[in-house]
C-alpha cells in the first residue's frame, strides 16, 4: 500500500476533474467507466459510490484479487492509481456521508446510492503531459 500525496488527492477530489475507473471481468476483459463520485477521503483510501456502476460493482465483487486502475484528468494534469478492492459498505458512517453528498444531486433522476466501494492504493503514476509522463511516483 502507498500513501497518496496531497496534490494527487486534490486532483481526484476536484469536482472539475474527470475520473475513470477500469475493472476486469472474470475473463480479464477491461471495463472502463467515468465515476464522478470517486474521491480520496484519506491518503490510504480511494472511495466511490455505486449509483449506476452495475458492471463495475459486479467485477469488483466477483474478482476481489484483480488490480483496478483509476485515473483523474484536469487539463494537462493527470495521475493514475493502481489499487485493489478493499471493502464494500451499504450502511454506516461512510455510506451515509456518500449518500448525503450525492443523494441530492441524483434525487431527481430516481437513482440512489446503493453502496460505497473502498480501494487500497498500490502504485501511482504521473500521466501528465510532459517529460515525467508514465513515471511511477509512489
Amino acid at each position: 500500500m502507498v500513501k497518496i500525496p496531497r496534490e494527487i488527492a486534490n486532483l481526484f477530489n476536484d469536482p472539475e476533474s474527470v475520473k475513470v475507473l477500469v475493472t476486469l471481468n472474470e475473463s480479464n476483459v477491461p471495463h472502463c467507466v467515468p465515476i464522478g463520485s470517486l474521491s480520496i477521503p484519506s491518503p490510504d483510501i480511494i472511495a466511490f459510490a455505486v449509483i449506476m456502476a452495475e458492471e463495475t460493482h459486479k467485477n469488483l465483487l466477483n474478482n476481489p484479487d484483480k488490480i483496478v486502475t483509476t485515473t483523474a484528468v484536469k487539463g494537462s494534469l493527470s495521475y493514475q492509481i493502481k489499487a485493489k478492492p478493499k471493502e464494500y459498505l451499504t450502511e454506516g458512517v461512510a455510506f451515509d456521508a456518500f449518500k448525503q453528498r450525492f443523494g441530492i444531486i441524483i434525487m431527481d433522476s430516481g437513482l440512489e446510492v446503493k453502496g460505497v466501494w473502498f480501494l487500497e492504493p498500490l502504485e501511482i503514476y504521473n500521466q501528465s503531459v510532459g517529460p515525467e509522463a508514465g513515471e511511477r511516483t509512489a
